[in-house]
């Protein structure tokens, strides 16, 4: 699933009152850890050390899913 995907996906969970402080906060997570080109490779603009996507982008992609 590409970067902008995923974003799409969390704006389309329900924003109801008691879970909307969750769902911003996982999206500010998502927009921090978003593909960053590294020479010709895609790394993890939080974790340049990662290919993009990172263990963090992994772990909310398999949670959704």
């Amino acid at each position: 699933m590409t970067h902008e995907e995923l974003l799409a996906k969390i704006i389309d969970y329900p924003d109801t009152i008691v879970f909307a402080q969750y769902y911003r906060a996982l999206r500010a997570v998502v927009e921090l850890h978003k593909p960053a080109d590294s020479r010709g490779d895609l790394v993890c603009a939080q974790c340049p050390i990662h290919n993009y996507p990172c263990l963090t982008i992994q772990a909310i992609e398999k949670a959704l899913s």
